[in-house]
């Protein structure tokens, strides 16, 4: 977050003018079939072992907006599209539901150490 008096000090423009600026310029005119040629392109804008330059989040939304765009260029479904990219282009089982069941951390509301505490029903 950007600190600040928006939101509660939890405002992201700095994030968004990455997103408009920097990484708009750095995936321009990459295939946005190619995943990995988008996050590479992304990664080296950033140049940091974390995103710590660019921000995380900022890379992750362009990362999936892109992966989405993919898939519609390809016209395959989504799943099928990462099924490809993990190289998996037959996948014969299903993912496994992750329930979310109890919310901590900084945007809680709640005084909880911990971020999410999740169920995952393994071997269902």
């Amino acid at each position: 977050r950007d600190g600040g008096s928006r939101y509660r000090e939890k405002g992201v423009p700095k994030a968004v003018k990455n997103v408009n600026t920097v990484l708009a310029d750095a995936v321009k005119g990459i295939d946005v079939a190619d995943q990995r040629a988008v996050d590479d392109a992304m990664l080296k804008a950033d140049g940091t072992p974390n995103k710590g330059a660019l921000g995380a989040n900022a890379i992750l939304g362009i990362s999936l907006a892109a992966s989405k765009a993919g898939a519609a260029a390809k016209g395959v479904p989504l799943w099928k599209h990462y099924a490809e990219i993990a190289g998996n282009p037959t996948p014969d089982v299903l993912p496994v539901p992750c329930f979310n069941v109890i919310n901590g951390g900084e945007h809680a509301g709640n005084k909880l150490a911990f971020q999410e505490f999740f169920v995952i029903p393994t071997g269902a």
